[in-house]
This record gives C-alpha cells, sequence and structure tokens, in this order.
C-alpha cells in the first residue's frame, strides 16, 4: 500500500472505529467499506475492514451482508499464515448463523474456532467464544448448558479484567436465568450489567440490559412498572438501528400489554415485532409472535385461529430445533385441546 494510501485508509478506519465504539454501526458500515476500497492489495487492512464490516452489519440485523463479509474475511484470512484472526472470522459467522437460529451450526462453528484460540494462546478470543456458545445452548434450549458456559465465560473474562465481556455474560445469564423462572436472579443479573454498560457508555449494551430489566419485570407481575424500561431500550435501539433487537424490545412490550388485557396495543406491538423478524430472517422471533398472536386469538375468542398459528409455532419450531419454543407451542396446543381456558407468560 502507497504511503499516501495507507494515511488515507488509518485516518478512514479510525472514524470507522470511533463510530462503531458510539455504536453507531450504519454510519460506521459507510465508513469501513471507504476504508476497504483504500486498501489496495493489504490483505491485513482488508482483513481489519471485512471483520468490522461484519461485526456491524450482525448488530443491525443485516445477517445476509454480515455472513458474506466474515467468509471473505475468512477466505482472506487463510492466505496469512497463523493468523488468528481466522478464528475471529469463524466466531462472527456462528454468532451470524445463530442470530438467524442456526444454532447447530453455529455450534460447530465455535468448536472450531475455539481450537484456533488454544492453539494460538488467545485467552480474549476463547472467552469471547465460550459467551457465543453459550448464547447458542440458550437458543437450541439447553439452559443449563447455557448457564454453566456463560459462567465459564464471566470467570475468564473476569481474569481478563475485560468489564465489556463480563456485562454481557451478566446479561446473557439475565436472559437464561429468565426462561428457567429464576426471575428474581434474572433482574440482579441484569441490574449489575446495566451498572456496567453505563460505566461504560456503551449503547447498546446499556439497551440491551434495560431490556432484561423489563422483561424481568414483567415477569415479575409488574407489567406497568416494566414499561419505563421497554422505553429506555427502545430509544437506545433506535440510535443503533438495531432492528432485531427493537423487535424483541417490541415483543416484550407486547406481552406486558396483553398480561394487562390491552390486547389492541398488544397485537400492534407484535405485528410490528413480526415485520421485523422477517426482514431479519429471525426465526425465533418469529416463533414467539406466532405462539403471542395465537393466544390473542384465543382470548378474544377465536380458538380455531389460535390453533392455527399454534400449530405454525410448532412447525418452525421443530424445524430449528427451539427447544424452549417446541415446549411452549405443545403446552400451548395442550392446553387449547382441553378447552380448560389459559393464559401462559412467555418468558
Amino acid at each position: 500500500m502507497l504511503n499516501i494510501d495507507r494515511v488515507n485508509f488509518e485516518k478512514v478506519f479510525q472514524q470507522a472505529e470511533k463510530k462503531r465504539a458510539a455504536s453507531q454501526f450504519n454510519k460506521a458500515i459507510t465508513l469501513y467499506i471507504k476504508a476497504k476500497r483504500l486498501c489496495d492489495n493489504d490483505k491485513e487492512a482488508k482483513l481489519s475492514c471485512l471483520l468490522a464490516l461484519g461485526d456491524c452489519y450482525r448488530m443491525v440485523g443485516k445477517y445476509d451482508d454480515a455472513k458474506k463479509s466474515y467468509d471473505y474475511a475468512y477466505s482472506v484470512a487463510k492466505m496469512l499464515k497463523e493468523n488468528p484472526l481466522a478464528a475471529d472470522a469463524f466466531v462472527g459467522l456462528g454468532l451470524t448463523l445463530r442470530a438467524m437460529g442456526k444454532h447447530k451450526e453455529a455450534l460447530k462453528i465455535f468448536k472450531k474456532s475455539q481450537q484456533i484460540y488454544k492453539a494460538v494462546g488467545d485467552e480474549a478470543g476463547l472467552a469471547f467464544n465460550l459467551w457465543a456458545k453459550a448464547g447458542a445452548y440458550r437458543i437450541k434450549g439447553d439452559l443449563k448448558k447455557g448457564i454453566e458456559t456463560f459462567k465459564q465465560a464471566l470467570d475468564l473474562f473476569t481474569t481478563l479484567k475485560d468489564k465489556s465481556g463480563i456485562g454481557y455474560c451478566l446479561c446473557g445469564l439475565g436472559g437464561t436465568s429468565r426462561i428457567l423462572g429464576r426471575i428474581d436472579d434474572s433482574y440482579k443479573y441484569y441490574s449489575k450489567a446495566n451498572d456496567a454498560f453505563r460505566k461504560l457508555k456503551d449503547t447498546f449494551g446499556i439497551a440491551y440490559s434495560y431490556c432484561g430489566l423489563a422483561n424481568a419485570t414483567r415477569m415479575k407481575g409488574d407489567c406497568k412498572g416494566s414499561f419505563k424500561y421497554f422505553q429506555k431500550a427502545k430509544a437506545h435501539y433506535k440510535k443503533i438501528g438495531d432492528k432485531v433487537s427493537f423487535a424483541y424490545t417490541l415483543w416484550g412490550e407486547g406481552a406486558a400489554f396483553k398480561m394487562l388485557g390491552n390486547f389492541k396495543n398488544a397485537k400492534n406491538d407484535f405485528l410490528k415485532a413480526q415485520k421485523l423478524f422477517k426482514e431479519t430472517k429471525d426465526e425465533r422471533g418469529l416463533s414467539y409472535c406466532e405462539l403471542s398472536i395465537g393466544e390473542l386469538e384465543f382470548l378474544q375468542g377465536r380458538p380455531a385461529n389460535a390453533a392455527l398459528l399454534f400449530k405454525k409455532a410448532l412447525r418452525r419450531a421443530n424445524k430449528f430445533s427451539f427447544g424452549v419454543e417446541i415446549k411452549h407451542a405443545n403446552r400451548f396446543l395442550h392446553a387449547l385441546k382441553s378447552g380448560k381456558g389459559f393464559s401462559f407468560n412467555l418468558p
């Protein structure tokens, strides 16, 4: 790379890094693309841009673009002998597949990246890989394994004094605890994470932990109290442009409205969330919306419509092996057949 190009590249790349650090991912994407054009034949510079692009695309829910960036990054990394960034590309690809509900493929990838990190002695990489793997276990529905792996990652991040990593592990533990019905634990984990992220001024982490606090508060039965957290989460996610996380926040808010008997606002939120999940190809989010809209149909005296939606959710959950969603769909269908009436609040 010519000196003038190197200077221009470094300038643009650092501008992109600042935007990414501020969770301004869409602005960062534009700058990383510009920086990549300045790379010429410098493979290491190109690799840095591709990995960063993959991360930013993933953070805003552009999974197809993220996958392409990580695949390209891996092919470039393989040209550079013994480059640990090949593992980073692998983990990014795994996180993208995980977000799309493909946890089986993701777990295989995390196993490979773990081997690379071990071979090069990258402790930070191993910690991140453990966190990523734990999230895949959660989506699979292997919740105990998820808790165990999040705790392993937390221990390693604590040893490394990585405050951001600690915060994300606490969020992972908060979400998995909630699904297990450990609501008080969930609230404590998310509260600690929120404190950490506010100190770090991590916009995404703040939004993530506020959404978690909202859902934990909702599951405690304080639906009205949950709205203040949902509003804070939505405000932060809007700054980022993260469609997937915003969709899950809308879904949680809709669930709170449903628990209060406000079916109109609940359905509005579920339909908005469903539209975003379709855009980002989030299969787990779609199954949650089908279950929730189905429950609304039942509660409003339309059991036939409810049955169709529950069956649709079950087919989707079975196709992607979502353990928790399969359990919920079967429980809903069983309750519907029994004719006893029900209201099962999804965590």
